[in-house]
């Protein structure tokens, strides 16, 4: 019975330091447009948080793939990986309409997505959900990151 319990502690010590945080999904957003190779370790990270319970993990598995398809060569391929992100994000939004992170993600999708991909009818409501809705976020890691991202979108510096 004592070995089992080893056993046990050991296998679950071995899983726990598998788990990805969304802290570290983050930290891998900020970048993962720089080159195929971070974009890859994004998509890499967001597939194996997607074994985590939550809308976010969707969200950003959704954006690792409409990113994805930024660098297929294959335009069937590309379609393929944009299709299948917008509709995680969509349903990650779905799911939790007042996540404000999931806002950000779709207007950073959105706003960098080709007009022919059809993907950008949401870029104003999502703009204005962040402006009205970013002094209240928490937790101020959250709020912090939020604003980050808006000092350097463009959506927010056009008039």
């Amino acid at each position: 019975m004592k070995i089992l319990s080893i056993a046990f502690v050991m296998i679950s010590m071995f899983f726990s330091s598998d788990v990805v945080t969304v802290e570290e999904i983050r930290d891998s957003y900020k970048y993962c447009n720089a080159s195929k190779e971070k974009a890859d370790h994004f998509y890499e990270l967001t597939k194996k948080a997607t074994q985590n319970d939550g809308a976010i993990f969707e969200g950003y598995h959704g954006a690792a793939l409409a990113l994805k398809a930024s660098f297929a060569w294959n335009p069937f391929t590309k379609l393929s990986y944009f299709n299948k992100g917008k509709k995680m994000i969509d349903q990650a939004i779905l799911s939790e309409p007042d996540n404000i992170e999931l806002r950000m993600i779709r207007l950073s999708i959105q706003s960098n997505a080709p007009k022919i991909a059809g993907y950008y009818k949401n870029i104003d409501e999502d703009r204005i959900f962040l402006i009205n809705n970013v002094e209240s976020s928490s937790p101020n890691e959250l709020k912090i990151y939020i604003e980050g991202y808006m000092s350097h979108s463009t959506v927010f510096t056009k008039p």
